[in-house]
């Protein structure tokens, strides 16, 4: 006799809806679904700070009868993003998914929100070219991580030159994202209004690590004896 328990799963206490986001097709909400600690552990990219908290959502089928596929991203009830590390399948009686999930925003420690600036030329009147920022993206979840500091001569005045690496929760070199980050034309800015040039910009490998901005922050008289000019209306 082949029993089907999948029923059984909707009676079980501690249940809460969650939205299945996969990339290209529509969201799918998931009425109802069961969490429980898969691990806790001291991540090396939080610097001891946070501990990582992974997460198994467990779900009938009949609610997402398609494999999830792998990376695609689960929120729940309060609105906490759960990226999927690894998929299993329980067949019948139970005819559930079970699903390793990851929340990189806390793992990475995102405890800050970054900008995009861009910027636009104009002639001043001696001719020189004199660029202005402006917002062309905003609130995407950052950690900004200072990485090197080291003695720079401008002028004869001695400058601190601060690396960063700002983790971010958004790959702003997405196709449908018009930015080229590791160009003069771009600025990331933190919370606090300090901008950043970005060096360097690497693109996540894995569905388990975000894009890491390599940044040099930007200090009156560091670049041409002046700070960003800055407008707040969008590029």
């Amino acid at each position: 006799m082949n029993y089907d328990f999948s029923a059984d799963f909707l009676t079980m206490d501690c249940l809460e809806p969650l939205t299945l986001k996969v990339s290209g097709q529509a969201n799918q909400i998931i009425p109802q679904a069961l969490s429980e600690p898969a691990e806790w552990k001291d991540p090396d990219k939080a610097a001891g700070n946070v501990l990582e908290g992974d997460e198994l959502w467990i779900w009938p089928k009949r609610a997402t009868p398609a494999k999830p596929p792998l990376g695609s991203i689960l929120v729940d009830s309060d609105g906490i993003s759960w990226t999927i590390l690894s998929v299993t399948s329980k067949p019948a009686p139970l005819n559930v998914w079970e699903a390793h999930c990851r929340n990189l925003s806390v793992v990475y420690n995102l405890n800050n929100l970054a900008s995009v600036y861009k910027a636009t030329y104009a002639k001043s009147a001696g001719g020189e070219a004199l660029a202005t920022y402006s917002v062309l993206l905003t609130d995407i979840p950052a950690r900004f991580q200072p990485f090197e500091q080291e003695a720079k001569i401008l002028e004869d005045a001695d400058w601190p030159k601060t690396t960063y690496h700002v983790y971010l929760g958004t790959d702003i070199f997405e196709p449908n994202i018009p930015v080229e980050p590791a160009s003069a034309d771009y600025r990331l800015v933190d919370a606090a209004g300090r901008h950043y040039r970005i060096m360097q910009y690497q693109r996540a490998e894995r569905i388990d690590a975000l894009p890491l901005a390599v940044c040099v922050l930007i200090i009156e008289g560091g670049e041409g004896g002046a700070t960003d000019r800055v407008t707040t209306s969008g590029a």
